[in-house]
């Protein structure tokens, strides 16, 4: 999340129960103010999904840093990519990272129509998408824009999601 004064790095890795496998919530200055990287300590975070699916169209992580005032971010996706597909991590059977084509220059390309259900339905796993960001502390609000990247794969206890 990059604003015009700092930036903010969150990571939230969770199993279907909530467990916490990864996390990292910090605030990182420029380098010319002489600042540290300030720990914002456990990011908690609560997603809105379109109804029927897994796609995020608002979220909120919220910070609350033993040395300041709580932070509050909300995030707003504005294009989202799926990483998932045509890009090598192994959903099509003839393009995967790393797989050998030949000795010789190989270029492929696809197309995938939206409009499409098949095409759409294509559109699953972990997404990044280009995001606006609107972080509150202390009464003062900051707006930014950024990469929000998220994946929900399976049963999630916490924000609902039934594998159904």
């Amino acid at each position: 999340m990059q604003f015009e004064e700092f930036s903010i790095l969150a990571i939230v890795q969770e199993d279907g129960a909530g467990n916490r496998i990864i996390e990292e919530a910090v605030r990182v200055w420029p380098e010319s103010s002489g600042r540290p990287p300030q720990q914002l300590g456990r990011p908690e975070y609560r997603p809105q999904y379109a109804p029927g699916t897994r796609d995020v169209v608002r979220a909120t992580i919220s910070f609350s840093p033993a040395s300041g005032k709580p932070i509050e971010v909300t995030v707003r996706p504005v294009q989202p990519v799926s990483l998932m597909v045509g890009t090598g991590y192994g959903l099509e059977p003839d393009w995967r990272h790393g797989m050998y084509q030949s000795p010789d220059l190989v270029v492929q390309g696809a197309c995938y129509d939206l409009s499409e259900a098949g095409d759409r339905a294509r559109m699953w796993g972990m997404v990044d998408s280009v995001a606006a960001f609107e972080c509150v502390q202390g009464g003062e609000t900051t707006a930014g824009y950024g990469l929000f990247e998220y994946w929900a794969l399976g049963e999630h206890a916490p924000t609902g999601l039934t594998a159904g």
